[in-house]
């Protein structure tokens, strides 16, 4: 389910959800608050045996001020669909870990994060600015880099990926 983006502003940047054909129910494109444009794709997956997913993908701000509130946004979407277990990710631009950090609003809402992967620079990485995490304990671990020397010149970040472990389906 393509999305158009008719607008030439800068800030919407790298959002994008890949699945097989025919497991996408619905997608929502976000207006994330803050100094720059910046958004996220909502995607609700069907998978099979009655399973359901949601996908977020996010490219939060550069700056400190407004991560913290789109950080706040995707979590108050997140909460008002908590029936599908949601799994929020992408470029979150926080290289900070202190108590400024706009992953202390994940963590309160979620609980332990997943440890961090390296992904930026692409040519050496050695800040986790890319992020993989989830609404539920235990459905996302094993966060690692994908490193080859293809995904080393095809973005200025490596890509992460990880293991999901999804609840069985609840039966009414």
């Amino acid at each position: 389910m393509p999305l158009s983006r008719a607008t030439a502003a800068h800030g919407w940047h790298g959002n994008i959800v890949l699945v097989k054909k025919r497991m996408v129910s619905a997608v929502h494109e976000l207006h994330l608050p803050g100094l720059e444009p910046r958004g996220a794709l909502l995607a609700d997956i069907d998978l099979e045996g009655g399973r359901s997913l949601r996908i977020i993908a996010a490219h939060l701000g550069l700056l400190g001020r407004s991560r913290l509130i789109q950080a706040r946004r995707l979590i108050a979407i997140m909460a008002e669909h908590a029936s599908r277990p949601t799994v929020l990710m992408g470029d979150f631009n926080e290289w900070r870990l202190g108590s400024k950090s706009a992953l202390n609003a994940f963590r309160d809402a979620f609980g332990h994060l997943p440890q961090p992967a390296p992904s930026f620079p692409a040519r050496l990485p050695f800040l986790a600015l890319d992020r993989i995490i989830a609404d539920r304990p235990g459905l996302v671990s094993d966060v690692v880099v994908h490193d080859s020397p293809l995904a080393r010149v095809a973005s200025d970040h490596l890509p992460i990926k990880a293991a999901l472990t999804l609840p069985s389906p609840v039966s009414v």
